[in-house]
């Protein structure tokens, strides 16, 4: 062999691929960088947001200029060692930016020691890093995740069971029975309960304990609610957790509310109340007008509490002194002074709490419930010439809001005299846009619906086409719907209407209000139903009368 070829034989590309080790040695080097790359650092990009794209672009640019050293270096010898370092330069560079931006106890160091605490360090951030989902307990600070030899770390598993599957399927809220025989869970979803799979008692408690743990609870005295907070991260943003737990005869309750101060806060021109509606209640905000008792009535949890925090929300808090006194303060309105009872201090019960607030000369004060008769006669005492008062009740309707009023209140007169408007209100669910479907003319003919409820009436439907496969809405996750909104009942109490209330005559109160276009609460739900917020199902499950569907199915039973 003539020795002065040799660097020609060593150059030629053709030798390096006639070798039967070189290209394994090439392709093993890149696989390891790729395995690095695409399954450490792309997740560590991702998880502290270090620009993943850029990152990614760079690291691939070095991967084909490495490929491209690898296969067309004059000598294998020199090309091999170049091409690492163009795939190694760009890792370190990474390694050193990512150890500067990531928060302390969280960089990577290479150490050779086997030092105990170091290794369990590192096991603990790879846990991190695989947990599905991130604490931050009541005090603000994030939950350590149990390494996965840490017995505890199967009892965060169970927390993300509880938490996983409910944040994805858009549940609001978790209530949770923990019984001697298991634990019952059912979720609520766009104000719909559902039950699911029962939990082992020997799962759900310690998941419980954990829950309490972070949102800041004793675990003494069981017998008294007791309520916290903390928040989670599940990967797209972060969500506040309400967590209340309390006794009862079958075993302990827990209730665990998601984004509940959010969904409290409603614009105001969101709740629902259609256009004229509005306008019915908008004279109310001018300050001459500005007086009063205002009756927001639902049954429990039908929103009534979002919506006295929305009228409340209309007033200018910058230019009239706003008040509240509240059982619970669900959330809190930008200028208003919100005053929370406390149950335990015996000296003062909530209408004596509600006098003294009132004594102050609010502009604009809220009573968050009505629950006894003297907090009514306090709420109704300063009469028409005093602040407008919104006052919170539970009630099945407009009807039974006026009685359960004038029955707390005791006497006719007193009671209605200050009444300016009373609102009812019932939840019902929005139709999905993304798979709802409109309902045809001819459709629409053959159901002899009133005139004048709008030509956009939708169905639910909950599915897609994609291609020619029918799947599950994404969006609404095949529900077919998606969200809730109010519909409403407006009684605006005019002298015509205030007399006929006055002589206890509700029949011709109603009248009254109805020749001044009050609309039913079925008018207003058939007009968001024309409008395609929702469905006339929907309706019909909301409005339906309860009582004729127990007649209807005992006459089934006894004609069966």
């Amino acid at each position: 062999m003539d020795f002065a070829m040799a660097p020609t034989l060593f150059g030629d590309s053709s030798v390096l691929l006639m070798s039967p080790w070189k290209p394994l040695v090439i392709w093993g080097v890149f696989i390891a960088w790729a395995w690095l790359v695409a399954t450490k650092i792309d997740k560590d990009l991702r998880y502290y947001n270090l620009g993943w794209e850029k990152w990614n672009s760079i690291f691939l640019a070095s991967g084909v200029v490495a490929v491209i050293t690898f296969f067309t270096g004059w000598v294998f010898w020199v090309s091999l060692p170049v091409g690492v370092l163009i795939l190694l330069t760009p890792v370190l560079v990474y390694w050193k930016i990512r150890n500067g931006s990531v928060p302390d106890g969280k960089q990577f160091y290479l150490s050779l020691s086997k030092d105990a605490a170091a290794a369990q360090q590192r096991k603990m951030e790879k846990a991190r890093l695989s947990a599905a989902i991130q604490y931050t307990d009541a005090s603000g600070s994030e939950v350590r995740v149990p390494s996965k030899d840490d017995p505890d770390f199967q009892i965060y598993l169970r927390t993300e069971d509880i938490m996983g599957p409910a944040i994805k399927a858009r549940a609001s809220r978790i209530e949770m029975l923990l019984t001697g025989t298991g634990c019952k869970i059912a979720w609520v979803i766009d104000g719909v309960r559902t039950k699911q799979e029962d939990m082992a008692v020997e799962d759900a408690a310690p998941a419980i304990n954990f829950f309490k743990q972070i949102a800041g609870l004793e675990s003494s005295d069981s017998r008294r609610t007791k309520s916290g907070s903390f928040s989670l991260n599940s990967g797209a943003e972060d969500t506040s957790v309400q967590m209340a737990i309390s006794g009862s005869s079958k075993g302990p309750v827990v209730v665990i509310e998601f984004n509940r101060e959010t969904s409290r806060l409603v614009p105001y021109d969101q709740l629902g109340l259609l256009p004229q509606q509005r306008a019915m209640l908008d004279e109310l905000v001018e300050k001459h007008d500005r007086h009063g008792i205002v009756l927001v009535s639902a049954p429990a949890k039908q929103g009534a509490t979002t919506t006295v925090y929305s009228l409340l929300g209309r007033h200018d808090a910058y230019t009239c002194n706003i008040k509240s006194l509240e059982y619970e303060i669900e959330a809190f309105i930008n200028g208003v002074d919100q005053a929370e009872w406390d149950p335990m201090n015996v000296d003062v019960d909530f209408a004596t709490n509600l006098q003294s607030i009132l004594r102050r000369d609010p502009d604009v004060a809220l009573v968050g419930d009505i629950r006894d008769s003297e907090s009514a006669k306090a709420a109704a005492a300063p009469g028409r010439k005093g602040p407008l008062v919104y006052v919170g009740m539970h009630a099945n309707s407009l009807v039974d809001c006026i009685r359960e009023w004038v029955k707390h209140v005791g006497d006719v007169e007193e009671a209605v005299k200050p009444i300016r408007a009373v609102l009812h209100q019932r939840l019902i669910r929005k139709l999905c846009p993304n798979c709802k479907q409109q309902v045809t003319p001819e459709e629409m003919a053959a159901m002899k619906l009133p005139a004048g409820i709008g030509d956009q009436l939708h169905r639910r439907v909950g599915q897609i086409q994609i291609k020619n496969k029918i799947i599950d809405c994404p969006i609404c996750n095949g529900t077919g719907f998606l969200g809730q909104t109010a519909v409403f009942e407006v009684l605006v109490v005019d002298q015509d209407v205030l007399k006929h209330l006055r002589s206890g005559d509700l029949k011709s109160a109603l009248a009254a209000a109805r020749k001044s276009k009050m609309l039913q609460m079925q008018e207003a739900a058939l007009l968001k139903a024309g409008r395609g917020e929702t469905s006339l199902d929907e309706i019909a499950r909301v409005l339906s009368p309860k009582k004729k569907k127990k007649q209807a199915s005992k006459a089934k039973v006894e004609a069966s």
